[in-house]
């Protein structure tokens, strides 16, 4: 025979299993709905890219004062395999570090468009402060595309 206090402890267990969900905050309902302007869908200039780095090596000083040779990122290489990029488009390359922040960025408008399967460099011109931009700072690459204005005729 199960003592009384297991049955206890088996529904106090239970209670506060099903209580914990009382806990969340509410979330409300979402309704996910395409973005327009003047009756125009805004859609995603693209579904699949491929991103790779160009690292040069660059000679400088260590703090004793050695020569020594770091590693940079000059620019993303940045192609689409499916489908081209529409007249006016911009790639921009943002470079981040271990806390999400944006310390290096590349930016290539397209007037012309982009072709499928071309790739194209994005040269790493801003920093947000000096060799910014070494492979040891860097924790993380975004690539963000934008399309052509769909507002235009």
């Amino acid at each position: 025979m199960v003592p009384p206090i297991v049955y206890l402890l088996i529904v106090g267990v239970a209670a506060t299993a099903m209580s914990l969900g009382f806990l969340m905050p509410e979330i409300p309902d979402f309704n996910l709905q395409g973005v327009a302007i003047n009756e125009r869908s805004f859609s995603t200039p693209i579904t699949t890219a491929n991103v790779d780095i160009e690292i040069s090596k660059v000679e400088g000083l260590n703090e004793d004062g050695v020569t020594v040779f770091k590693n940079r990122i000059n620019k993303c290489s940045f192609h689409t395999p499916s489908e081209g990029l529409g007249t006016g488009s911009t790639v921009i390359c943002k470079l981040s570090d271990a806390n999400g922040d944006i310390i290096a960025e590349g930016r290539l408008e397209l007037p012309d468009g982009l072709s499928p399967s071309s790739v194209t460099y994005i040269p790493i011109l801003q920093t947000a402060f000096a060799n910014a931009n070494e492979v040891q700072n860097i924790d993380d690459i975004k690539i963000i595309v934008q399309g052509t204005d769909p507002t235009l005729p």
